[in-house]
């Protein structure tokens, strides 16, 4: 066993907890990063489409307003945001937009003014995307990562890289610290802290089929609801409507269909003037995708997919904008302007999380959350833009507020060492003889559970038959760990996606209803009872669910 001390620590590598560190960095403390992959290579924004929603200066001009930004945020949640995180989001977003700019992060710009776009979901023009020449598609948030990476270097900042923590220790409502493992090496890390941030995603691949890396496996979810935090909105998953079936392999994002793309079933037919007349592909992406889901199923689809029509986007526009997607399509023989292509919806995102105030304040003293990890900011429906704007503004609010805790604990006598007993749990005193084979084949399981019975489209009959496997799934686990130290990483990280896994199927089978982004074909009308947030909450190994306040 490794013993690590910090004042605050950081769960993830990725926008949010690398924008907290920073901002922890800021006072006289110490600041350890854990990151299951690298720091800065690690979680969504790698591979996120670097566009952030702010109501900046050029936007103002045009007659944008934060309060409009707040209306059309809490219109594409479905009204279930919490409004305080809602209003934080938007009064914070541009002036943390130029904080990244001071940072190092370039902007896509003409003549020195920042390039708005239009897409789906905001009245105004409101996103901008980083400037990315030379930088793959499939990584365009290197234009994000490489410049902050450049600013920690010089900051102190303690970064363990490739390090999974699995538990945190809480006694009488106060975090102590938290219990990590090393992947490679199989070791025990016992981590000692006064306050910590979890900023480590989400749960996209839970799923098969996902725009998210491979380390997003729920770990904040089942770190929070084991700590006895509350998660809310789990049920509320976003499906990428537009993602290409062919090679390349890429996420062809919302701004293109705000730019003049439009989407076709097999005929040829703008489909969407059936599902969304008033505003076709600028509706919000969980009707755009729930509407390709059932062209495809009532057979107007074409192989398991649509078609996306860029043809209507001027020349110009698309090769200022995306010089970098139409080269990649020429280089597979495609040519945008002319060529349809074929998509369908993948797993992009998670509304729901941990529940926190606009603070990041969890309800544990010195936890708190941002990012994706969280819920409460997008409600049902998240809109475009607001996806990075969130890790940037929270993920600040975040490191400070964990840090001004740690300042002002440090005169109180230490709490006592972390006893590694009070945190690592019975599963680690036993070992079985799992393999990685039988743990690989489980993860399989769970996510093509999860893509099929959970997926854009559900019913009771597939939640229930999901929960009973999953839970079969669970137990069997309960032997304990594999007996080689190689393969404990593995293990854990399958505890902490079947712990995920039924938190978001029992939230989706306790939706009797259908609203955003949960879509139930048992229960296809909204209901005026259920128009609020599902809070989950563990007490030993029994999940209840309810309709109630924000437990922070």
């Amino acid at each position: 066993m490794k013993k690590v001390t910090t004042d605050v620590l950081v769960i993830g590598g990725g926008l949010a907890a690398i924008i907290s560190a920073l901002e922890a960095s800021a006072f006289p403390l110490s600041v350890l990063m854990a990151s299951k992959g690298k720091v800065g290579r690690s979680g969504a924004t790698l591979m996120a489409g670097s566009n952030f929603a702010a109501v900046l200066p050029e936007g103002l001009e045009q007659g944008d307003t934060v309060q409009f930004h707040i209306d059309d945020t809490l219109a594409g949640g479905g009204y279930l945001n919490d409004p305080k995180l809602v209003r934080t989001l938007a009064e914070n977003a541009a002036r943390d937009l130029l904080f990244l700019e001071e940072l190092g992060v370039n902007f896509l710009k003409r003549d020195g003014r920042f390039e708005l776009r239009s897409p789906p979901g905001h009245r105004y023009p409101r996103t901008v995307f980083t400037s990315n020449p030379g930088v793959p598609i499939r990584i365009r948030g290197k234009t994000i990562m490489d410049p902050l990476m450049h600013v920690i270097s010089g900051k102190g900042i303690r970064c363990l890289d490739g390090v999974s923590v699995l538990k945190l220790a809480v006694q009488d409502g106060c975090l102590l610290g938290a219990i990590a493992i090393d992947k490679k090496k199989g070791e025990i890390i016992l981590i000692e802290c006064r306050a910590a941030v979890i900023a480590s995603g989400a749960a996209g691949n839970l799923y098969e089929n996902t725009t998210n890396p491979n380390d997003l496996t729920g770990d904040s979810y089942s770190l929070a609801l084991e700590a006895g935090c509350a998660l809310r909105d789990l049920e509320f998953i976003q499906f990428f409507p537009t993602v290409h079936l062919d090679a390349p392999r890429v996420t062809l994002y919302s701004p293109l269909l705000g730019d003049g793309a439009v989407l076709r079933n097999q005929s040829g037919e703008r489909f969407l003037a059936r599902y969304e007349p008033e505003r076709m592909e600028l509706a919000t992406r969980d009707t755009v995708s729930q509407a390709i889901y059932r062209e495809i199923q009532e057979g107007r689809g074409i192989e398991g997919g649509v078609y996306l029509d860029l043809s209507a986007i001027p020349f110009e526009l698309l090769s200022f904008r995306f010089p970098d997607l139409i080269q990649l399509f020429r280089e597979h023989g495609v040519d945008l302007k002319k060529d349809w292509i074929r998509v369908a919806p993948a797993v992009h995102f998670c509304m729901g999380g941990v529940a926190i105030d606009e603070r990041c304040r969890t309800s544990i003293q010195g936890l708190y959350g941002a990012g994706e990890a969280t819920g409460g900011v997008h409600g049902v429906n998240r809109l475009s833009g607001n996806g990075l704007s969130d890790p940037l503004v929270f993920g600040r609010i975040a490191g400070r507020e964990a840090a001004i805790y740690a300042r002002d604990n440090l005169k109180h006598e230490t709490r006592g060492e972390v006893q590694l007993e009070t945190v690592q749990g019975e599963y680690f005193r036993k070992r079985s003889r799992f393999t990685e084979v039988q743990i690989s084949e489980a993860r399989k399981r769970v996510r093509r559970l999860m893509w099929e019975k959970v997926g854009i489209i559900r019913n009771r009959a597939g939640l229930v038959e999901t929960l009973e496997e999953l839970e079969s799934i669970q137990v069997s686990l309960r032997g304990g760990p594999p007996a080689s130290e190689k393969d404990l990483a593995h293990y854990c990280e399958l505890r902490s996606m079947l712990t995920s896994a039924l938190a978001i199927g029992k939230a989706a089978l306790f939706r009797e209803e259908s609203r955003g982004a949960h879509s139930r074909d048992d229960f296809p009308e909204s209901r005026k009872d259920m128009a609020k947030s599902i809070y989950v909450t563990l007490s030993g190994s029994q999940m209840s669910l309810s309709f109630e306040n924000p437990r922070v």
